[in-house]
């Protein structure tokens, strides 16, 4: 168990250091409304302004920027080929936050994504319960919404207001 928390944390070094070379897009066209229409459609939104929002306004301790490649390849196991936009905020492994905003190319894909958080929600619960049981709570109240092509995943210590900050995005 030593041993997987070891790497478990290098990996997250790893990234950390990564995600300081990345690029950030400037989506200048991005709807700067938050009003809903009666449309089924999900309208389009920026990722990263629902993650960065999400992880300044939200109730988080240890949070930092997680590159997308790493996250989708190795957290979740995703084929990034089907992944449109994504952007990651992961724990340094001393609590059990994450987060997660995802848009794939095609909505058949959602149904995958899930499994995999869902999946990734399970090992964390694992892996808190016999070194940090107090995060435990968290995992089992993490939000994971979907609609339309989106996945918007969060690990928090206030799951009400990752949910009401989502409903300004989601539909």
């Amino acid at each position: 168990m030593k041993k997987k928390i070891a790497l478990i944390a290098t990996l997250v070094i790893c990234m950390a250091g990564m995600a300081a070379c990345g690029d950030k897009k400037d989506d200048s066209s991005k709807n700067t409304t938050n009003e809903k229409t009666e449309s089924t459609v999900q309208e389009d939104f920026d990722v990263t302004e629902l993650a960065d929002k999400i992880k300044n306004e939200g109730s988080f301790t240890d949070l930092a920027p997680l590159d997308s490649k790493i996250a989708v390849d190795r957290l979740y196991g995703l084929d990034s080929s089907k992944i449109e936009a994504s952007a990651f905020y992961s724990n340094s492994n001393a609590t059990a936050e994450d987060v997660a905003v995802i848009k794939v190319n095609d909505e058949s894909y959602v149904a995958d994504v899930k499994k995999a958080i869902e999946e990734r929600v399970a090992e964390q619960k694992a892996s808190f319960e016999s070194y940090n049981a107090a995060e435990v709570p968290k995992l089992d109240d993490a939000v994971i919404v979907t609609s339309g092509k989106y996945i918007v995943f969060v690990v928090s210590g206030d799951s009400a207001k990752a949910k009401d900050i989502i409903k300004g995005y989601i539909k």
